[in-house]
């Protein structure tokens, strides 16, 4: 009896649907904890190190690392550190504008918050991409050496059933090897965004 109980109970949970596989996923020089199900693709963003999806479920996640000095120059090479601060919030005003001009965002919030001590502002949004009603989640994360940018996105009729996850992938992310010093200024960082 009790074993076809835990049959029952095993096979409600799985078609359910609320046991999810992850897997650590390291890319150049940090890591995403990423669903199995999700498939290794290169066709969603040239700019993007980590690309995966899995076009069944409607469920895709993008992450891309830039160089802190890397970028400073080339907004002081176009112009553009006249518009945009070469610091953290010019990064995020810089990309959100790129954003809004790609996609008419609706229902949006922003949130300030930490992931993993690092500062990052995580924007959730609804847009529309030709017919499709996309949910987005976006999280633009202040690392020591590097910004990065996450971008999560599935059907809006799929929200409910991915937004967890969808925060379990943005929230597992890791710089890899973090030297001392390294440490210390994203402990320096940390304190100036908590103050």
């Amino acid at each position: 009896m009790k074993k076809i109980v835990f049959l029952i109970l095993t096979h409600i949970l799985i078609s359910c649907g609320s046991f999810e596989n992850f897997e650590t996923i390291g890319v150049n020089n940090f890591s995403l904890d990423l669903p199995t199900y999700l498939s290794k693709t290169t066709n969603l963003n040239n700019s993007a190190s980590l690309q995966y999806q899995n076009v069944f479920k409607e469920l895709y996640i993008i992450a891309i690392d830039e160089d802190k000095n890397e970028l400073g120059k080339a907004l002081h090479n176009n112009g553009l550190d006249k518009i945009y601060s070469n610091d953290f919030n010019g990064y995020v005003d810089l990309l959100k504008i790129g954003l809004e001009n790609d996609i008419e965002m609706e229902n949006e919030t922003v949130k300030d918050t930490l992931i993993n001590g690092l500062q990052t502002k995580l924007i959730k949004f609804e847009g529309k991409v030709e017919t499709y009603n996309v949910f987005y989640a976006v999280a633009y994360v202040n690392g020591v050496d590097n910004y990065y940018q996450i971008m999560s996105w599935t059907l809006l009729d799929k929200k409910e059933e991915y937004e967890t996850t969808i925060d379990k992938m943005i929230f597992s992310f890791k710089v890899k090897n973090m030297k001392k010093e390294s440490k210390k200024k994203a402990q320096k960082n940390k304190k100036e965004f908590l103050k």
